[in-house]
Parts: structure tokens; sequence; C-alpha cells
């Protein structure tokens, strides 16, 4: 389904790429070397808030270790309890025992907008830690300097499972308040649809405990908390504790949220972005996180034998399908029969093949009714429909108004004539050439891609495959691809498969329209 982009996407998505004042972190590259199983990776981040999805080991997290250490900190800056340093350095994250390999030999490029830069320059530029084999990482206080929080998983622990908070129990007291205090709990109230009255901290130490009121309830502390009720609290704590334009980074966000409280959240943090210019870099298992963002905020990690193949723009159902490890169809397609299903299996790629279902229906006319059914499904039915277009055969683009006329003529609603038929020119498209495909795919204009492939692949002379496609083509109306394998006694599919690559070869231009217009639909 197409995302709805609300006017504070629209608003997050015009400052972050343009505004220089915070020091926001575009993109982080692993130019040489190799950090757990990133290498040669690139990610970019395009919108204020950016959700990493994949399956465990597929590198998420360090890739949020890798944005912590784009930035250095002056002494005073903001903090973690606990923590020795307003900033965070490799060895936070990349530890190896004596039995593991030490990291070396690597270049992390980190680009970053910012508008103090050396000279006075204003804009994107370049910044490099390097590690060479044996060394140390370089010059870590040159980095831009920026306050950055790392949220690890251990953020949900809730007190009562907190050996420290256990033991101090009897000695939190209350403290002076910040005066955010109320901004947190009406923010975290909305999160969780609960009335708090009152929220403060009591605290010992470094440590803090957090205390809370509701209507009709008395008071309770952390050790009577939720785990995510009390991450929620200490997450929008740790936010108005942060000064303006902050990088904060999440592991696993949805821990302890409903989906109903995961996507308030979002909401309330795309506004604390809006405002206050923060950068939020996050990882998730849930299909309801990234519902709830736009496509740019949007990545997916997936191992690939020693490789991470980065994914921007991932669709959440198709997201979801590989967290599965099940096939989840993004988009019907809707053909006339088998042959132009097998076209378009063939000129689309793994991706999209796993993303669609090309469906065989029958003559156009049936195609078109049953495209018009598939419309009474979207107005009738509450929940989500899948998504559908249509490939008609090259012979009926003649005549797309008779086709279009069929469909709104099924529809048997002559009052939504004007808006059916805009949802239906949205979809319907047609295979190429002016007659039935298998006839455009023997007739080509240029037959050199035949002629290298059959020879590669069949060790065929230029004479033998002139033969083939003469006598294909003389063969009658949809008997091409048999009369081809019977020539060559090969299984007719196979044959079919080696004519069609062939014929797109010698017409790139006619797969790259295919492809576009049904990328335009898994991308919305």
């Amino acid at each position: 389904m197409a995302y709805n982009y609300s006017k504070l996407d629209e608003d997050n998505l015009k400052w972050f790429p343009n505004d220089n004042s915070c020091a926001t972190l575009r993109t982080i590259k692993v130019l040489h070397g190799q950090i757990r199983g990133l290498r040669k990776a690139t990610v970019d981040f395009c919108y204020p808030i950016t959700a990493i999805a994949g399956c465990n080991g597929s590198c998420k997290t360090t890739v949020l270790a890798l944005s912590a250490c784009a930035f250095h900190n002056t002494s005073s800056g903001f903090k973690l309890s606990g923590r020795k340093q307003p900033y965070y350095t490799f060895s936070d994250f990349f530890v190896q025992t004596k039995e593991e390999v030490a990291l070396g030999n690597i270049i992390v490029g980190y680009e970053i907008l910012h508008d103090r830069w050396k000279g006075g320059k204003a804009g994107a530029a370049w910044q490099h830690r390097i590690k060479k084999s044996g060394g140390r990482w370089n010059n870590y206080d040159s980095r831009a300097r920026r306050t950055v929080v790392f949220l690890g998983v251990e953020r949900i622990v809730p007190h009562s499972e907190r050996s420290v908070s256990k033991s101090y129990r009897g000695k939190f007291k209350s403290g002076t308040d910040h005066g955010w205090e109320d901004n947190v709990r009406e923010i975290v109230g909305r999160i969780l649809g609960t009335d708090y009255i009152s929220f403060s901290y009591r605290r010992h130490s470094k440590y803090r405990l957090p205390v809370v009121a509701k209507k009709d309830q008395k008071i309770y502390s952390g050790f009577n908390m939720g785990a995510g009720e009390h991450s929620l609290f200490e997450l929008f704590s740790i936010i108005y504790e942060c000064p303006d334009g902050s990088l904060i980074l999440i592991d696993e966000i949805e821990l302890g949220l409903h989906e109903k409280a995961q996507e308030n959240l979002i909401k309330e943090l795309k506004e604390v972005c809006k405002k206050r210019k923060f950068q939020i870099i996050c990882t998730t298992h849930s299909s309801r996180i990234l519902e709830c963002l736009p496509p740019e905020s949007r990545i997916f990690l997936e191992r690939s034998g020693v490789e991470t193949v980065i994914i921007p723009g991932i669709s959440p159902a198709y997201a979801t399908g590989k967290l599965s490890g099940r096939r989840n169809v993004e988009l019907d397609i809707l053909v006339e029969d088998e042959a132009a299903k097998l076209i378009l299996e063939t000129v689309l790629d793994k991706e999209l093949r796993s993303r669609t279902h090309v469906l065989p229906i029958g003559s156009a006319a049936a195609v078109m009714r049953h495209l018009a059914a598939r419309y009474k499904e979207t107005k009738h039915k509450k929940d989500k429909i899948l998504e559908v277009c249509v490939f008609l055969d090259g012979d009926k683009s003649s005549k797309k108004i008779e086709q279009i006329n069929l469909f709104i003529k099924a529809l048997e609603n002559p009052t939504e004539q004007q808006k059916s038929k805009e949802w239906v020119e949205e979809r319907l498209l047609f295979l190429p050439g002016d007659e039935w495909p298998e006839s455009w795919i023997v007739k080509p204009n240029d037959r050199n891609p035949f002629y290298e492939r059959f020879e590669r692949e069949l060790q065929m002379s230029i004479a033998e495959v002139d033969d083939l496609l003469d006598s294909a083509s003389r063969a009658g109306k949809h008997n091409e691809f048999r009369e081809a394998a019977k020539i060559l006694t090969l299984g007719e599919t196979v044959v079919a498969s080696h004519l069609i690559k062939s014929a797109f070869d010698s017409a790139p231009e006619e797969s790259q329209r295919l492809i576009g217009f049904i990328r335009e639909f898994l991308n919305r």
C-alpha cells in the first residue's frame, strides 16, 4: 500500500538534507577492510528518523555503533549516567578476546552536513576514521562535535531486575526537578494512552528511579513499571536532557511496546525531530515501526554469503516477508496467458519476482472484469487490499479505450466513472509491440543479441539462429515458442527464456519501461 505522507513528514524531509547547523550524519561508507559483516558498504540517511531492519546477524547494531563513532563532544557535553566520556569510541563497541582477530586495515568514511568546518566552510564534507593493522583509530578529537546517545537493549530491564537498584531501594530521595518532567509525562501518556498526573525522579548517587502517579491510583515507582513504560520515561527524559540537534541511537526501538504504542512513539519522535532538529537511528524487527515511517526512512540489511546487502526504501510487507522467511507478495500482476507470465517473470530480477505474483487470467476482457472486481474490493473492505496492476498484450494497445470501457461497464456503477477511470489508467500497461507478445519476441529489429546468446548458450551459428527465428515467426499465433522448442529438441520454457532475454537485450528500453512501472507501485 502507498505510504501517506503527512505534513510532518514533508516538513522533516524538507529541513533534514538542507540544515548545516546540527552536524547531520548523511552517509556512512566502509571504504576498506571489514567490520563484522560490513565490507564496502554504504548507508545513506535521508530522513531524521532511520529504521534499520534485518534478520539477526545482519549488522544492524554495527551500523548504530559506527554512527556513534562519527562524532566527538566537548568535555562538558551530555553523557549517560555511568559513562566516563561524553562521546563514544570504537572500543566501546568493538571488543575482541585473545582468540578473535583484531580489527585492522579499516577505513570508514562519514559524510556530515556541518557549518563549522575549518576555514569557515559550511555544507557536506567527509571525515575518515582509519585503523591500521596493530594500530589505533586515528584522531578522535578531530571529529565533528555533536551530542550522541546510544541506548542499547539493557534500557528496558526494569528496576525490579537490577541488583543495584534493589540494593539502593531505601536510599532514593527526591531531588530538584529540571522543568521538563511535565513534558515527558504528557508525551508518555499520549504514547501509552494513560493519564499520568505526576512524574519525577528519585536519585541516589549516579542512579535514578522514576516515580509516577495516575488518576485514582497511588504513586508507584520504576520497581513496579513494565519494561516498555520504564523505557519510554527514560528515552524522553534523555531527549529533554540533550541539546538540540543531538543524535539518538536506539537498538530494537519497539521492545516492550504494543503496536499502537509503537505507532504513537514514532509520531512523537517525528515531532521532536521537527522542533529540535534531532536525528534518530534505530534498529527494529517490527513491521509496524516500518509502516509508520516514509520509504526514505527504511533500510533493510541482508546477509548474502560474507557480504551484507543494503536495501533502502524497503516496503514493510517485503521486509516482513524476509524477516519471517516467507514470501510476502505486495503486488498482483494480471496478464492474459502463460506466455505473458513467462515474459514478465523472465524480465524481472529476483527481488521483484519475490515481491510480485503474476496471474494469467484469460482474455483481455476477462482481465478487465477481474480488475473491476478488485476495484470493488478496495471500496468495500476496510482491511488493506493487495495492490494490483495489469499488463495486456501489445496488440490491445490500439484499443486501450475499449479495454477501459469494459472495466467501467463491469463495475455497474455509472456514478463512479471518472474516479474509476483514473484508477484503471494508473494500473494498465501493455507488453511490447503492436502484435501478440510471442510475435514481438521472434521478430526483433536487431538480431545481434540473439546471435550472441544462442552461440554462447547453445553453440548455434548465425545461419541456424536466422532459420530458428524465421521458422518460429511462421508457426502461427501463439505457436512461436513451441515451434522453436521443437526445432531445438529442448523444453519449451528453456527455449522461450532464451528468446525473451535476447529480445529484451535488443530493446532494453522496453524492459526498463516494464520494470519502472512495477517499481512505481512497490515504492508507493
